[in-house]
C-alpha cells in the first residue's frame, strides 16, 4: 500500500491544499480520497489528469487511475472494484466530492474567485491500451477555475505550486476557436487544443500557467505595430491628459467668451475691449478640476475604473456591487482586482460569503456612512 500512496501524491496534494509543492508534502497521502484503488490489492501503473477549459472559466476535470492487469489475481480485484462501484457510486464520489470542494475553497481564498465543484462522478471499466487495463475515473466540473480577461483565458492559479510524480500526467486541454498563447512551464508536448507535463514536474511559485487566445488575436509584431501608431497618432495630436482628469473648459476661437490672442475680428490688430479674462474653471477655485466630474469610462483602464468608483462610494465596497456597477462579469471582476492586489493598489477581506474591497488608506473607524452606505451597514450587521 506505501507504493499506491505515492502514486496517488497528485491527488493527496489537491485535496490538503493548493500550494504544497514539496515531495515530502505529497508523499504523506494525507487526503486520499477514500475508495478506488486503495481497496485493491494492486496498485495504479499511472495517473492521468485531464482538464478541459470551457469560454466562461469553468472547467471539467477527469482524473484517470489505470491498473494493467497482467493477472488472474489483479483482475479479480479490479472486478471486485467495479462491482462495488456500480453498486453503490456515491461510497466513491462522496467524500472525493468533499475533498475537491474544500480544495476549491482555498484556491477561491487564494484567487478572489467564487468556486464551486459540482457533477461528481466515478465509473470502473475495462479497456484495451492495447494491453488491458483496469481503469477507475472520477469526473467533476470545476466553477471558475480559470480567469477569465475578455475574451482570453488564464489557467493554473488555482491550482499553483502542484506536484507531479513520475506516474502522473497533466493535461490542460480547450475547444474549437482557441490557440495556445502562452505556457509555463515549456510542456513536454504541445497538441492542437491541448499542452501535457509528464512527471516528475515541481511546479513552483506561479506555475503552472497557460494562456489561451481567440484564434485570430493579433499578437507579436502586428500588436507592436499598432501600439507604435498609436503613439505616433498621440504625439501628433500633441495633446494628452490623465484620465482620470475631466477636460478644461475651452471654446473655439469663433466662439462667444472666447478669448482670442492676436487681431480682433475687425483685422485692426487691437486689443478687443470689454472682459478678456479666461473662461471659467469647471473646478474648484484653486483650478484643480471637480472630482465628481464625469469621465467617459473608455478613457479609464479597467484598473482606474475599479479604483474611481471605490473611492467615489467612500473608499469601500463589496466585489459583487462593483461587478454591478460596471456592468462586468463575475469573472473579469476577479481579474482586475487580483491586480490590483498584488500591486498594493487595493486591499480585501472576506466578509460572510462576500468579498470586500477597499482603498489601502481607508479606515473604517473614521467612515461615517460611505462606502456601500446602508446597503452595506446591514449586510455587516
Amino acid at each position: 500500500m506505501q507504493r499506491t500512496v505515492l502514486l496517488l501524491a497528485v491527488v493527496a496534494v489537491l485535496v490538503a491544499g493548493v500550494g504544497l509543492a514539496s515531495t515530502g508534502a505529497a508523499q504523506s497521502g494525507a487526503g486520499v480520497p477514500a475508495g478506488g484503488f486503495e481497496q485493491m490489492d494492486v496498485d495504479p501503473d499511472d495517473i492521468l489528469i485531464e482538464v478541459a477549459v470551457e469560454p466562461d472559466g469553468d472547467a471539467v476535470w477527469e482524473t484517470q487511475y489505470r491498473i494493467r492487469l497482467a493477472s488472474d489475481d489483479e483482475e479479480q480485484a479490479f472486478e471486485d472494484l467495479r462491482a462495488d462501484v456500480e453498486s453503490d457510486p456515491a461510497a466513491y464520489t462522496g467524500r472525493f466530492g468533499d475533498r475537491m470542494s474544500s480544495t476549491a475553497a482555498v484556491a477561491e481564498n487564494a484567487t478572489g474567485r467564487e468556486m464551486a465543484v459540482t457533477n461528481t462522478t466515478v465509473t470502473a471499466e475495462r479497456r484495451e491500451l492495447p494491453q488491458s487495463y483496469g481503469v477507475l475515473t472520477y469526473r467533476f466540473e470545476w466553477r471558475n477555475f480559470a480567469a477569465v480577461d475578455g475574451d482570453r483565458l488564464v489557467v493554473g492559479d488555482a491550482i499553483d505550486g502542484l506536484f507531479l510524480d513520475e506516474t502522473t500526467s497533466l493535461i490542460v486541454s480547450w475547444g474549437d476557436g482557441y490557440r495556445l498563447g502562452d505556457a509555463s512551464p515549456s510542456p513536454a508536448e504541445t497538441r492542437d487544443g491541448a499542452v501535457v507535463w509528464q512527471g516528475p514536474v515541481d511546479f513552483t511559485e506561479g506555475q503552472p500557467r497557460v494562456a489561451i487566445e481567440p484564434e485570430g488575436r493579433s499578437t507579436g509584431p502586428l500588436l507592436f505595430i499598432a501600439l507604435g501608431l498609436l503613439a505616433a497618432v498621440v504625439a501628433v495630436i500633441g495633446y494628452r491628459r490623465r484620465p482620470w482628469e475631466s477636460p478644461a473648459s475651452s471654446s473655439p476661437p469663433d466662439a462667444p467668451g472666447a478669448t482670442v490672442n492676436g487681431p480682433t475680428d475687425d483685422g485692426t490688430g487691437s486689443e478687443p475691449e470689454g472682459d478678456t479674462t479666461e473662461p471659467e474653471n469647471d473646478g474648484d477655485a484653486d483650478g484643480e478640476p471637480d472630482a465628481a466630474a464625469p469621465v467617459d469610462g473608455d478613457l479609464l483602464s479597467n484598473e482606474e475604473q475599479v479604483l474611481r468608483l471605490i473611492e467615489a462610494n467612500g473608499g469601500r465596497m463589496k466585489q459583487k456591487r462593483v461587478a454591478e456597477e460596471l456592468d462586468w462579469t463575475a469573472a473579469k471582476t476577479s481579474q482586475v482586482v487580483t491586480g490590483l492586489r498584488d500591486e498594493g493598489d487595493l486591499d480585501g477581506f472576506r466578509l460572510g460569503r462576500e468579498n470586500v474591497l477597499s482603498l489601502p488608506d481607508y479606515d473604517a473607524a473614521q467612515d461615517n456612512g460611505g462606502g456601500d452606505g446602508a446597503e452595506r451597514d446591514a449586510d455587516e450587521e
